[in-house]
């Protein structure tokens, strides 16, 4: 019944006659409810202290150790290993091995103008895979920018070296986005496989982002067995946490690292860095670490300046656009459910001067799943099909966390015709920026109207998707 992501058949017995081992260390592999299976879930300890009273930890560290292996030979064999991280999960190759690489591209049906991100243990691993002038003012600031922020959830984009990278690592721009994660499972991949490991989100591409291991699963571990160029590239050896390391299990973020590029100016004491994607770190956070390098690397006769540029247009790439890009999450429908989803502009009364424009629909609120951020739209909570909120208090960090969670559950909701999504471009809170960019990807920029026909009575007055808001000022 296992179809099994090793890339041997005697790897597939090794993994079957482990299970009996994973069962009496409470430990499991789970294989899903379907009838074929391209996916297989390895569930690995995190923190023997924690666990210790329910299972032996010597045993526990041994068939960890031996699924880390697993995952390490399948990675150097060209294989596919999913992995949690703290932004989402990872669907990783070898970054250094080109076939490995397009089998992600295959996998997600994602195009080769998309770049991926290559995950390394630390920033001198990170600086053998671009060109970097030694001592150099860039060089010291991309120090520094590793000080503040790794392991964690910034990319740095910076020049390829060539001659080691794989050109569709970087869709063919030269340039190569580098980031140290910090959730254990990954690192301790990192440690065992002693490979750079190139990863997406592990998901169908334009879909929501997983953020646990069954949503990999739903995406890519469940399809019935094809190949592509004569090889299958579904069989996915997936890792997670075990239930026992509740704090590690969680992709604790929520959505995807923010991605950053330095350039150097003509002047030899400026240099520019440019927000190209929004995500984990905040524009804030990337002000305060700048004004502290330059505070620090001031002297008397010279003083540094870095300036920082946020794409102020940023919603700009079709879905179909065939650009290459230097860094992901660019196209402006992203992140997307199967249920059409829209943001709210407003909310007008009938009879207004509001009029409807030509080729708009209307859909009853009855048939409109509405998602909430602080509570502002509960009073309708019993006027639609259902009702979420992000976080009722307001919090953007469990906003963040919970988003690609509730987009999922949305998409399963039957009769939905629409799935209604809070406006945060106007929201004065820290990180909210990196949230609304996620719902606007996932609405393709379009933006819907509430209508209040009759007290009580409202309907969604949703435009064409050609209509949608590709150049929002954010």
């Amino acid at each position: 019944m296992l179809q099994n992501a090793s890339s041997s058949s005697s790897d597939a017995s090794s993994l079957n006659s482990s299970s009996s081992m994973a069962e009496s260390n409470k430990l499991w592999i789970s294989f899903g409810e379907h009838d074929v299976h391209n996916g297989c879930v390895l569930k690995v300890s995190l923190n023997s202290e924690s666990s210790s009273e329910s299972r032996n930890s010597s045993d526990s560290s041994s068939l960890d150790s031996y699924y880390y292996e697993q995952c390490s030979e399948h990675l150097k064999h060209g294989g596919l290993v999913a992995f949690p991280t703290e932004t989402v999960y990872g669907l990783g190759a070898n970054a250094l091995d080109e076939k490995a690489v397009y089998s992600i591209f295959k996998a997600k049906k994602r195009p080769l103008t998309d770049p991926v991100i290559v995950h390394v243990l630390n920033v001198q691993e990170a600086k053998k895979y671009i060109v970097i002038e030694e001592n150099s003012l860039y060089m010291k600031f991309y120090d520094y920018l590793a000080e503040c922020f790794w392991p964690g959830p910034l990319t740095i984009v910076s020049k390829s070296n060539e001659s080691i990278i794989p050109d569709c690592v970087t869709a063919s721009t030269g340039y190569v986005g580098l980031r140290v994660p910090a959730h254990p499972v990954i690192r301790k991949l990192l440690e065992h496989c002693k490979l750079p490991i190139s990863a997406p989100s592990a998901n169908r591409f334009g879909h929501v982002s997983p953020t646990t291991a069954s949503h990999v699963m739903e995406d890519l571990g469940c399809y019935k067995m094809e190949e592509i160029d004569g090889e299958n590239v579904f069989r996915i050896l997936i890792l997670e946490s075990s239930e026992q390391d509740v704090k590690h299990s969680e992709c604790s973020v929520g959505i995807e690292s923010t991605v950053v590029k330095i350039t150097a100016s003509e002047q030899s004491n400026v240099l520019k860095l440019e927000v190209l994607r929004r995500g984990g770190i905040s524009v804030e956070q990337l002000r305060k670490c700048a004004q502290d390098f330059v505070e620090r690397e001031t002297r008397e006769s010279y003083k540094p300046e870095i300036l920082i540029e946020t794409r102020q247009k940023t919603y700009s790439v079709k879905m179909n656009d065939t650009t290459a890009q230097i860094a992901p999450g660019q196209l402006i429908t992203h992140y997307a459910p199967y249920v059409p989803a829209y943001i709210l502009e407003n909310v007008v009364t009938v009879p207004t001067s509001h009029s409807m424009k030509e080729n708009h629909m209307l859909v009853p609120i009855q048939e409109t799943i509405i998602v909430d951020f602080g509570g502002k739209l509960q009073h309708l909570s019993n006027n639609c099909l259902v009702y979420k909120d992000l976080s009722k208090d307001g919090d953007i960090h469990v906003a963040r966390k919970n988003v690609f969670q509730v987009l999922r559950e949305c998409e399963k909701i039957e009769s939905a015709q629409a799935i209604l999504l809070p406006n945060l471009l106007h929201v004065d809170i820290e990180h909210a920026d990196s949230l609304f960019d996620r719902l606007f990807r996932a609405a393709s920029g379009t933006f819907a109207c509430l209508i209040e026909e009759e007290p009580g009575k409202y309907s969604l007055e949703i435009p064409n998707r050609s209509d949608a808001a590709t150049n929002v000022t954010h």
